[in-house]
């Protein structure tokens, strides 16, 4: 890079460059050249990922909701459920029944048979080196190959056992793969000794149970340190046992375990929502009376009511606010700016009645005896 800039003179672009990219300090925050391992995500995919999720899975209700609104579902929806993934990715969960294979080891499982499929060359053997133990090859293959397999490495170790497609990860550090299946054919396959002999990576990211838990009596419901899970649902626990307690008291127990600061009783904003609450639910009602009023004088034709009622243009802002949430709901125009324009009254109203405005209202039971 210092070179292309110098041929072609471009100064002030190796000087944004060498203080932003190509120092010694900035350089070490983004080259992969000054980690002794190897990556195995890739950050802008998983980040693009994370915001489908969020979109697709907790604000496809909401469009363009206020920032406290979508600080408060990150803190209350997104937070948990990925708490809850965590528990279900950890190594102890539900030990004594069989995992279910990651989406890398189904890919792993994918490429390794549609490889054994293949044959090789005659004179492979002498052509390419190959290092079951290294998990190399000098093929062109391994290399742009996905899981780093290729044909060769597959054909020098033969089909592995089942257990092993659960077994398998992919390492930060050479060998890419360890596992006491992946040895040269003929050769016997070895034991786990240590854990760094297993199918374990460098160590950053599992955690692996000590076999003692597995022991009879149920010890390892031991592990179970909370009779509540993030779900709302009951852990059995060898130490405690709940009985009838309900649905909404584990949602509320999991609320304070994890985000004590929302508490939702006795709380100032629940009364300011209940304020308001009362009030809608009063204009609701007066709103329906005055549409059965409405209707029930248009048959009897009376000039003097009915100029009165129109001149003064009763119900205006009601039928503003219809024409604007159905605006809002609408996809044959496109979409308004968050903040209205300074000085454009008719953008300010519909700001005013479609900010927060929910596509999809759950059915609620609304109280009958509510007082005009």
């Amino acid at each position: 890079m210092y070179m292309f800039c110098v041929q072609r003179g471009l100064r002030e672009a190796w000087g944004y460059f060498w203080t932003s990219w190509y120092s010694p300090k900035m350089w070490k925050l983004w080259a992969r050249s000054t980690s002794p391992y190897l990556s195995r995500l890739r950050t802008t995919m998983n980040v693009e990922n994370f915001w489908r999720q969020l979109k697709h899975g907790f604000l496809h209700n909401h469009l363009r909701p206020r920032l406290d609104q979508l600080i408060w579902i990150l803190v209350t929806q997104v937070t948990p459920a990925y708490h809850a993934r965590m528990q279900i990715l950890n190594d102890g969960h539900r030990i004594g029944r069989s995992k279910a294979p990651t989406q890398f080891q189904k890919q792993f499982k994918t490429m390794w048979k549609k490889l054994e499929g293949r044959t090789l060359a005659v004179d492979a053997d002498r052509k390419y080196i190959t290092s079951v133990e290294r998990w190399t090859c000098t093929c062109k293959s391994q290399p742009l190959n996905s899981c780093h397999l290729c044909k060769h490495l597959v054909d020098a170790v033969g089909h592995p056992s089942p257990e092993f497609w659960t077994q398998v990860v992919r390492r930060r550090t050479q060998p890419l793969y360890r596992h006491p299946a992946l040895v040269p054919r003929g050769q016997e396959k070895s034991k786990y000794i240590e854990p760094s002999d297993g199918s374990i990576t460098d160590g950053d990211d599992h955690a692996l149970v000590d076999p003692g838990v597995l022991a009879g009596g149920g010890g390892w419901r031991d592990l179970n340190f909370s009779s509540s899970s993030l779900l709302g649902k009951r852990t059995r626990s060898s130490r405690q046992e709940s009985h009838g307690d309900s649905s909404s008291d584990d949602a509320e127990e999991v609320q304070r375990q994890f985000f004590p600061a929302f508490d939702t009783h006795d709380s100032d904003v629940e009364e300011e929502v209940d304020g308001y609450r009362d009030h809608l639910l009063r204009r609701a009602a007066e709103l329906e009376q005055a549409a059965a009023i409405l209707r029930a004088q248009v048959p009897h034709r009376n000039k003097l009511w009915m100029s009165s009622i129109a001149r003064r243009d009763i119900g205006a802002d009601v039928g503003q606010m219809v024409a604007d949430i159905r605006r809002f709901e609408s996809t044959a125009h496109v979409r308004d700016t968050t903040w209205a324009k300074k000085g454009d009254k008719d953008d300010r109203r519909r700001k005013e009645n479609t900010m927060g405005y929910q596509i999809y209202v759950p059915p609620v039971a609304v109280e009958e005896d509510v007082e005009v």
